[in-house]
């Protein structure tokens, strides 16, 4: 790793975003830079739209190729770390009261489609897994806390933070093998937003 900058932020993306990538860049220049990776969520409707406008901009005034990333893939790499073995279930936060969830078999490939379930939904498509299965994300503490049938799930990880660094190595990984992606957002729910008062007085109109 020959840069990195990271912080946790709740809101502020925009302002401080392209900053951090000029400095990570400034010892080096972008000529020295192979691919642009971005995540592609689940995650914040506004964060994601920020982080896939800022890539794609990048890579269209550098001329680089992008690659997206899904965070699933990401919590997923960084698990295998630890666990390079078995299926493999990730929770991701919502900041809601349920979670994103997607499991990966043995080999790493995803067995279904990703979910947005409620604990007690979440609680029965993990017991269904057990006992082999192992579970990781950055929602593992509140739901250990929150199920009640934890003691049938035997392997719980410590919660992880994927940071920047993740999705660079899996991106190089990926790059190297000739799979890059364009990289789409991944929603899995419509986004919290609603029409202005006043355009909604004019569609009536």
């Amino acid at each position: 790793m020959v840069a990195i900058r990271w912080d946790a932020m709740t809101r502020g993306h925009a302002e401080v975003l392209m900053p951090m990538v000029e400095a990570v860049v400034a010892d080096h220049g972008y000529g020295e830079v192979d691919l642009i990776c971005v995540g592609t969520g689940p995650g914040g409707y506004t964060g994601l739209r920020i982080a896939l406008a800022a890539a794609r901009g990048l890579a269209l005034a550098t001329g680089l190729p992008i690659l997206g990333v899904s965070n699933f893939d990401i919590q997923h790499h960084l698990a295998r770390r630890t666990c390079p073995d078995g299926p493999l279930a990730v929770i991701l936060e919502t900041r809601r009261s349920d979670v994103y969830l997607q499991i990966y078999d043995a080999q790493g490939v995803p067995t279904g489609e990703p979910e947005v379930l409620s604990l007690p939904d979440l609680e029965a498509r993990l017991v269904a897994s057990v006992p082999s299965l192992v579970v990781a994300g950055d929602a593992v503490d509140r739901c250990r806390e929150g199920l009640v049938a934890t003691e049938e799930i035997q392997v719980w990880m410590p919660q992880q933070h994927a940071d920047a660094g993740v999705l660079a190595e899996l991106g190089a990984l990926r790059h190297a093998q000739a799979s890059t992606v364009p990289p789409q957002p991944l929603y899995l729910r419509p986004p919290d937003v609603s029409t202005p008062a006043a355009d909604r007085q004019r569609l009536r109109g």
